[in-house]
């Protein structure tokens, strides 16, 4: 049976950071940029809006064949509303929240990413919905 963690929160935050940290060699690790800069060939954060329609059909396609393997799965995910981590939930992901505040995220984003990150950034946290009922959420 597959052991399904996602590592969510805001952009600049440091889930990505998060993953490297916890994954095994041989866990499959999951994450949006990653497959962005595989499928465009573009920069690390720098996307395109085809691109990451893309990667978000093919992200969720991931976690519904990933569900029937065997394994470790490590996603990686914004997910700032309760029914993008439903899905992760449903499937009895173990759920990691990785929290910088917004202040802190613009901040790494203005001197580490593309600018349109301040605008992710802004967006994530006027979108976010915290989780009353999250049973195994991990607050790192």
């Amino acid at each position: 049976m597959a052991r399904i963690t996602l590592i969510w929160g805001p952009p600049c935050a440091g889930k990505t950071t998060e993953a490297a940290r916890i994954k095994t060699p041989t866990d499959i690790l999951l994450e949006r940029d990653t497959m962005h800069t595989a499928l465009t060939g573009l920069d690390s954060h720098n996307h395109t809006e085809n691109g990451m329609k893309l990667v978000n059909a093919g992200y969720r396609a991931m976690l519904e064949t990933a569900k029937d393997l065997k394994g470790q799965f490590i996603f990686v995910s914004g997910a700032p509303t309760q029914e993008q981590r439903q899905p992760f939930l449903d499937a009895g992901a173990e759920m990691r929240l990785i929290y910088a505040d917004r202040q802190t995220c613009l901040t790494r984003a203005k001197t580490e990413r593309p600018t349109e990150w301040q605008t992710y950034v802004n967006n994530w946290f006027d979108r976010y919905e915290t989780d009353q009922n999250l049973k195994n959420g991990v607050l790192i």
